[in-house]
C-alpha cells in the first residue's frame, strides 16, 4: 500500500503534467501526510538543502559550459573536419564521421543534448547536401550523441556519485570501455547501412598532407578530451577543477580562434545558468523524495518485493533491465535518475551487484530511454534539426536501437568491461 501511495502520487502527478521537481516534493509529501507521519515534514528544506551542498555537483555547469563553448568557439568544426580528412573516403563517410566526431565531443560536454546539438548542427546540413536521406542523418546523429552520457565526463554518473557517495572518478572510468563499445558498434552499424544503400562518400581519399593539415588545426581540439579524462585519472584535479579546466581551455581556444566574442559569450553563459538551475531544483527535490524513500521503509519494501521474486543477482540484472527499458520509453531522463537510483542501488547491493557495473550499466540505458518515444528527446531534437517527419526517423532508427540495446545486455552480463578500469587504476 505504501508503494501505491509514493509512486502512484508521482506517476499520477507527472501525467497531470506537473513539473518533475514539484512532482517528487509534492508525493513525498502526500505520502507522509497519508501515512501520518507529518512530523518528518520539518526535514523539507534541511534534505532539499543538503542535496545541492555537494562539492561534486559543482562539475556539472561547467562540463555543460565546456560543451558550449566547444561550439560557438569553432572547435566542433575543426573536429568535423579531422574525422572528415581521415575516414571520409569510406562509404558513408558523413554518418561515421558523425558518430566519431560526438565520441570526441563527448569527452569534453558529458552531456548527450549537447552532443546532439553541436554535432547535428554541424554535420546534419553537410549529410543532406551530400544526399543523404534527412531522416538517416538524424537517426545517426540521436544515435552518435548517447555516447555523451557513458563516456567520461559524464554528468549522469556525477549525479550517480553525489546521491551514492561513490568516487566519481571511479564511476567516469567504469563508462569508458563501455562508452568505446558502443561508438564503435554504430560505426558498424552506419557503414553497414551505408553500403547496402550505396550512400556517398568523399570523391577521392584524403593524401597525407591534407590529413596532417587537417590533424594540425584540430590538434588543440583533438587534446582537450585527453586533458579532461587524464587529470582525473592520473589525480592531477578534482572532478570539479577537471570542469573548470576544461572551460579555460575551451575559452582561449576560442579567443586565439577569434570565435568567441563578449557577445556571445553572455548568451552561452546566460543559457548554461538556466539550464544547470532547472538540474539542480530537480536535485534539491530529489533530496527530499529520496529521503522519505528511504527514511520510511518504502524503498525496503520495495527491495523485498523484488528479492521476494529471486534473490539471484543475473535474474535481478535481468528484472532491472527489463524495468529501465520499459520506464524509459514513459519517463524522463533525469526523472529516471532522481527516483530509482536511491532505490536501486541498496538492491543492487544486496544482492552482490558491483555499483560501478550496475552504473554503466543504468547510464547506458539513459542512452536508450533518449531514443524511444514518447519522451525521447535527441529523437525530438535530431528530427527538429533535420526537418525530418518523426515516423521516418524511428524507421530509420531502429537498427541503431538494437545495436544500443545488445551493447547494454553485453555490458550487464559482462562485468569485467566496466569494472576492470576503475579496479585497475585504484590499485
Amino acid at each position: 500500500m505504501d508503494l501505491l501511495v509514493i509512486f502512484g502520487s508521482l506517476v499520477l502527478l507527472m501525467l497531470m503534467g506537473v513539473p518533475i521537481a514539484f512532482s517528487m516534493g509534492l508525493a513525498g509529501v502526500i505520502f507522509l501526510v497519508a501515512t501520518g507521519q507529518t512530523d518528518m515534514l520539518i526535514m523539507l528544506p534541511l534534505r532539499m538543502v543538503m542535496a545541492v551542498d555537494s562539492y561534486g555537483l559543482m562539475a556539472i555547469p561547467f562540463f555543460f559550459l565546456a560543451g558550449s563553448l566547444m561550439l560557438i568557439g569553432g572547435l566542433t568544426l575543426r573536429l568535423v573536419a579531422f574525422s572528415r580528412a581521415v575516414i571520409g573516403h569510406i562509404t558513408g563517410g558523413l554518418s561515421l564521421v558523425n558518430v566519431v566526431a560526438s565520441m570526441i565531443f563527448a569527452g569534453v560536454s558529458g552531456s548527450c543534448v549537447a552532443d546532439a546539438s553541436a554535432i547535428g548542427s554541424v554535420l546534419i546540413p553537410a549529410m543532406k547536401k551530400d544526399k543523404y536521406p534527412p531522416e538517416f542523418a538524424a537517426a545517426v546523429t540521436a544515435s552518435a550523441a548517447t555516447c555523451g552520457h557513458i563516456i567520461p565526463p559524464s554528468i549522469p554518473m556525477v549525479l550517480i556519485g553525489v546521491m551514492q557517495e561513490l568516487p566519481i572518478g571511479k564511476l567516469f572510468l567504469a563508462g569508458a570501455i563501455p562508452g568505446i563499445i558502443l561508438g564503435f558498434s554504430l560505426m558498424g552499424t552506419a557503414y553497414i547501412i551505408s553500403r547496402r544503400r550505396n550512400y556517398p562518400r568523399e570523391e577521392r581519399r584524403s593524401t597525407l598532407r591534407e590529413m596532417g593539415r587537417a590533424f594540425l588545426d584540430g590538434f588543440l581540439t583533438l587534446i582537450m578530451p585527453g586533458i579532461v579524462v587524464g587529470g582525473i585519472i592520473f589525480g592531477v584535479v578534482t572532478i570539479t577543477e577537471t570542469g573548470v579546466l576544461a572551460c579555460a581551455y575551451a575559452l582561449l581556444l576560442g579567443f586565439f580562434y577569434r570565435e568567441i566574442r563578449l557577445d556571445n559569450f553572455w548568451r552561452i553563459a546566460k543559457e548554461t545558468a538556466k539550464g544547470v538551475s532547472n538540474i539542480l531544483v530537480i536535485v534539491a527535490a530529489a533530496g527530499f523524495f529520496g529521503y522519505v524513500v528511504m527514511n520510511t521503509g518504502v524503498g525496503e519494501q520495495l527491495v523485498a518485493l523484488i528479492l521476494s521474486i529471486s534473490s539471484d543477482k543475473w535474474m535481478v540484472m535481468t528484472m532491472l533491465l527489463i524495468f529501465l527499458f520499459i520506464i524509459g520509453c514513459g519517463v524522463d531522463v533525469l526523472a529516471i535518475i532522481f527516483i530509482f537510483v536511491p532505490v536501486m542501488y541498496p538492491l543492487t547491493q544486496k544482492v552482490g551487484i558491483d555499483p560501478y557495473h550496475f552504473s554503466a550499466v543504468f547510464v547506458l540505458s539513459l542512452g536508450v530511454a533518449l531514443l524511444t518515444p514518447p519522451v525521447g528527446v535527441l529523437l525530438y531534437l535530431a528530427s527538429d534539426m533535420a526537418e525530418a517527419p518523426l515516423l521516418k526517423v524511428i524507421r530509420e532508427l531502429w537498427p541503431f536501437l538494437v545495436v544500443e540495446t545488445v551493447v547494454m545486455i553485453l555490458v550487464a552480463y559482462v562485468p569485467i568491461l566496466s569494472t576492470w578500469l576503475p579496479y585497475l587504476l585504484s590499485k
